[in-house]
This record gives C-alpha cells, structure tokens and sequence, in this order.
C-alpha cells in the first residue's frame, strides 16, 4: 500500500477550555454582575460568600475585601447597619433560605421579601433568594433598593382611600377604620362618636356660583373640620356635600355634643371666596355607641338619619 493510501490517524482534540478561555469568560461574568443594577452576593453550599459586585459594595456602609474569604455572617452584620430593624431582616432572611414552599400555580412562596432601610425618608430594600440549581447548592442573594416603588404603591393607596378635592380620607377608609374602631370597644371600655355633617345651602351656591366656587367652598370646610377635631379623630368626605367626623375613645358620652357645637359654627362662619363672602350652615346628627358587636354600617346609617331629623327640625 502506498504511503498516501494509509489513513493517518485523527489528530487529538482537547474539548477542556485554556486558560485563556477560562480567564476570558471570569472577565465576561465580572463585567455582567458589575453591569447589574441591583446587589448580587453568591454564597457556596457550605456558606462562603464567593462573589459580589460593585452595586453591592456601593450599597453597604463597609463591603467584604477582595480577596477574603467571607461568610454569610460578614453580609448580614452589613446589611444591619442599612436596615431599620436587623432582627425582622434576619428572621426573613433565615425563612427565605429555606427550601422554597410553592403555592397552587407553582409560584414560590418564601424567597423574597421586603424591609424598611434605616432613616426617616420612608426607604425600602428587596431581597430575593434563589438557588443555582439542583445539583449545585450555591445560592444567589440579590439586593434592590426598592423605595421609589414603595412610595409609588404608598402613593396609589393614598389616592384610593382619599378624596382627590378635599384629601380628606374617603369613605371606604372612614368604614375600615370605624370597623377596627368598635372592634376596639370591648378591650378599652370607651365609646366611639360619629358625626354626620350636611350643609345646608351648598346647591344654592353651586347654581348660583357654579362649581368651581362650589369646590373652593368643600376645601375650605374640609380644612376647619379638620382643625376643629382631635388629632386621632378622622375627618371624612363621605360624597357630595356630606362629612363624617370619627371620634374614637370618647370617655364620656357628652363630649360629642359640644364638638358638634364647634363644628356647627366653624362650617357657619363666612368664607371669602374671590371677591364674595359665602356662608353655609351645616346639619348634623350625632350618635355615640358602646357595643362592640354593632357594625359600621348600621352606625352610619342612625348618624345619617339623625342628621336627617335635625335638618327636617331646623327648618
């Protein structure tokens, strides 16, 4: 046989990646964590803290050195000096390393969770845990600041439980906290006064002024409402030209009339609307009630039937 006809054997073929490689994709890795908005710590099976990126060092008051080698103790006391309370961010964080619960449609239950950061601005964290995998036992911990969407959420709440002409609380928050307030009676002894408030007067001003002017007249009694109260009683818009006033832990049961005395008048002083002095009176029923079992709506219903008699009576 010729020496062309033989068949050479296959020249051998490394599939393990070079260092070259190696060192190439640890670079590719650093710069994709260092790229993430958000705090990455990766913890191995036995607890080390392997790998962090700059977001998290930038968040931490003192974050791990290069180099070091770090348990998951070293994090948490870090993340203590940002938190406003380190004990309920341990015990969430102790849940969420748990093997992770699942509901129904599969959604996982325990892995994230949120605290408050330390300070008075009202800041937030979110922290995720998520394993590698099922044969890898490392786990990833991620760390967001979450405080502008807190204060998104905070800020649709308040819209939906406030009236958006007056910012008094609107109904269905005066119910809920009518509602916690008479489930309050048994355990305090006291009463809980509810105030039903209509002006008189205020179609006229709205036909003859339009409702523009009606508008300003609501914000202006709204607003000496509110200063007429206790700070712990709620001033409600209830709809149109009604106002309900809460009082919760009433001691005596007389003490609702004589704010209903001081509310009368404020509502009834002159107000000076551009160039017009408007005045309205207002009508209020008065009902104070003792008995925990009975419920918000029932309460409500006698305050408004009792503003009803007055207003019939005043005329």
């Amino acid at each position: 046989m010729a020496d062309a006809d033989r068949v050479r054997p296959a020249p051998r073929l490394s599939t393990a990646p070079s260092w070259e490689a190696l060192r190439g994709y640890a670079t590719l890795m650093r710069g994709v964590l260092d790229a993430l908005p958000f705090g990455v710590a990766v913890l191995d099976r036995g607890g080390t803290l392997t790998t962090w990126n700059n977001e998290l060092a930038s968040m931490l008051p003192s974050p791990p050195s290069r180099g070091g080698t770090h348990d998951i103790s070293v994090l948490v006391r870090q993340v203590h000096r940002i938190v406003a309370d380190p004990q309920d961010f341990d015990a969430r964080l102790k849940l969420a390393l748990e093997p992770p619960k699942s509901n129904e449609e599969g959604e996982t239950l325990n892995n994230e969770f949120e605290v408050a950061l330390h300070g008075e601005d009202g800041g937030a964290l979110a922290v995720s845990v998520n394993p590698f995998g099922d044969e890898d036992e490392s786990i990833v911990i991620c760390f967001r600041d979450a405080t502008g969407e807190l204060r998104a959420r905070r800020a649709l709440e308040h819209r939906a439980m406030h009236d958006a002409l007056t910012k008094l609380p609107n109904r269905e928050l005066l119910m809920d906290r009518l509602t916690v307030a008479l489930a309050r009676l048994g355990r305090q002894g006291t009463a809980v006064g509810v105030l039903f408030i209509d002006l008189d007067g205020f179609k006229e001003v709205n036909d003859l002024y339009g409702h523009d002017v009606g508008d300003e007249l609501l914000v202006t009694v709204a607003d000496r409402l509110r200063r007429e109260v206790r700070d712990g009683d709620t001033v409600a818009r209830f709809g149109g030209d009604e106002f309900v006033v809460l009082c919760e832990d009433l001691v005596r049961i007389e003490a609702a009339e004589p704010l209903a005395r001081r509310l009368a008048e404020a509502v009834a002083a002159q107000i000076s609307i551009g160039e017009r002095l408007i005045a309205v009176n207002a009508s209020i029923g008065v009902v104070v009630e003792q008995n925990p079992a009975t419920s918000a709506e029932a309460l409500v219903k006698r305050a408004d039937s009792e503003m009803y008699r007055v207003k019939h009576g005043a005329r």
